[in-house]
């Protein structure tokens, strides 16, 4: 009985104790999650691409997902939950300026309206001090989204795009016009597991994003020159009116900027992101030595986003390595002849009609030649890309991993003067390259492919030519006609008086010949008579 009481005071204590606290004003909160505690259970989460055979194996680090890709060829060096779906907080901006790069002008005016200003809270990252009806040109309101991270700012920008290109339905607010163009690009760019409701990234329910998506749209935007110089500018100032006095200092909280405690020399631009859902998020760009990496941290704590980054970017750049195709490839020649290629510019350029893409490359570990790289022709994703048009594409796979591919195209400049027709591959021939490609790999894990044939019909050009070389013997003989024969009355005078010098000289040279040959007897004659006696 004595237990049973004490354990009821205890109870009564802390009820009054929590009655005595609400009273006072005093908010009981739970207790703090363990965030070191959770960094050390997500070092320890499987990072996928460690499972691929003879991959380098990446560095464990506290982020709870992750990804390192390569930009152009997409090829994903490292993979933590790539696919998991995360809240992309003000990495979000990093669309919001791509579309606005790709749809408008530096000089353009955005406008602040009622909802851009007062639809984001006060305490979050805000340009401040502005007003329904101010204004910044395009370019600066970049800046101040990429390097201060403006909520308003960025609700602004997105709000002019949709207004520019008239993409409100009907009842529709311009930031939700633009949210449907974000998802649209989204989509474009491959991404299948990412859904916006807002330029700014601030947290919704239905705003996510996977590490693989944000690659994917970080791929673009860094691709952009004067995007990577906004996204790597550790300070900024302007005048927000012609009329100020002083002007406006800001600063980026990236700590991978130059100066900066986390500097890495290596960066082409980076954007953060928190909210308390996603912690800290970072995507970030950087190149050396030809080779261009971007790198999604996601569920991270302060500064460790950084202090991964570094780590991931490090584990890229020391482990892979650019290898190019047309270096490198033997399974697949084109064989252009002279007749296409040739020094005397027949078609008036001696580029080949078709050629392997000269920039392209494959990614693989520095352990690996290009020979360990399985490759496949794709006849299917036909395309006409910068003018050229894309016969078929050779495909590389590494351990069953796409590391790159190369397009075989057709003719590298547009021509008017004339025209070739792309035909369809011999059926038989077809047949033989398709079982060639899915023939069983070799014990070191290459393909004998075979005889790799690419067929065009070049039926025109053969026709074309003959022509031309019919037109050309045949003023070949008009020309020897006219040269030989000649109408004037003068002419055929000139004609025989020519003819009969040309008996005469004959005459002679015979009458000549009949001479010598009588003397030469004669001498015979004088020869026979003296041995006579």
């Amino acid at each position: 009985m004595k237990q049973v009481k004490l354990i009821y005071q205890f109870l009564s204590f802390l009820t009054a104790l929590m009655l005595f606290a609400t009273s006072a004003g005093i908010t009981v909160c739970a207790a703090e999650p363990d965030r070191e505690a959770e960094r050390e259970e997500h070092k320890a989460l499987p990072i996928q691409t460690d499972a691929i055979q003879n991959w380098p194996k990446g560095p464990a680090i506290g982020a709870r997902s992750a990804i390192l890709m390569e930009m152009n060829t997409h090829t994903i060096l490292y993979a933590k939950n790539i696919h998991e779906r995360n809240y992309p907080a003000s990495t979000t901006k990093i669309l919001t300026c791509l579309l606005a790069m790709q749809n408008c002008t530096m000089d353009e005016i955005v406008t602040f309206s009622y909802d851009s200003v007062h639809d984001v809270p006060t305490d979050g990252s805000k340009l401040g001090d502005v007003d329904e009806g101010d204004t910044l040109t395009m370019e600066q309101a970049l800046y101040c989204v990429l390097v201060q991270s403006a909520n308003e700012v960025a609700s602004a920008v997105g709000e002019h795009v949709a207004e520019k290109l008239n993409l409100m339905g009907e009842n529709q607010k311009p930031i939700e016009a633009f949210a449907d163009l974000m998802n649209q690009k989204a989509a474009e760019l491959g991404c299948e597991g990412t859904h916006f409701t807002n330029a700014n990234g601030l947290y919704d329910d239905n705003h996510y994003t996977t590490a693989y998506d944000l690659a994917l749209i970080g791929c673009e935007f860094f691709n952009n020159e004067l995007l990577c110089k906004m996204s790597s500018t550790p300070q900024y100032h302007f005048r927000l009116n012609q009329t100020d006095e002083d002007e406006r200092w800001m600063a980026s909280k990236n700590q991978l900027y130059k100066g900066k405690p986390y500097e890495y020399s290596y960066l082409l631009g980076s954007k953060t992101g928190f909210v308390s859902q996603s912690r800290q998020t970072l995507v970030s760009a950087a190149e050396k030595n030809g080779m261009k990496l971007v790198c999604v941290v996601f569920y991270e704590e302060t500064p460790y986003q950084f202090e991964d980054t570094i780590a991931l970017f490090q584990y890229g750049f020391e482990n892979f390595q650019r290898l190019s195709v047309c270096e490198n490839e033997t399974n697949y020649k084109i064989i252009t002849g002279d007749l296409f290629d040739t020094d005397n510019d027949l078609f008036g350029d001696s580029t080949p009609l078709m050629s392997m893409e000269e920039d392209s490359y494959i990614i693989l570990p520095n352990t690996a030649d290009f020979t360990d790289a399985v490759s496949s022709l794709d006849y299917e994703n036909q395309a006409v890309e910068d003018g050229q048009d894309v016969i078929a594409t050779i495909n590389y796979t590494y351990s069953d991993t796409p590391v790159g591919s190369c397009n075989i195209i057709f003719s590298k400049n547009s021509k008017t003067d004339l025209s070739f027709a792309l035909g369809d591959p011999i059926p038989e021939i077809a047949e033989i390259t398709k079982a060639n490609e899915n023939a069983a790999p070799n014990d070191d894990g290459s393909r004998n492919d075979g005889n790799n044939v690419i067929f065009i019909n070049v039926q025109n050009v053969i026709v074309g030519i003959l022509i031309l070389a019919a037109l050309a013997i045949f003023l070949l003989f008009i020309i020897s006609i006219l040269k030989s024969y000649n109408f004037s009355p003068r002419g055929q005078s000139n004609k025989r008086r020519r003819k009969r010098r040309q008996e005469s000289r004959l005459e002679q040279l015979q009458s000549f010949r009949r001479r010598m040959r009588e003397k030469k007897n004669q001498r015979k004659k004088r020869k026979a008579y003296k041995k006579r006696k």
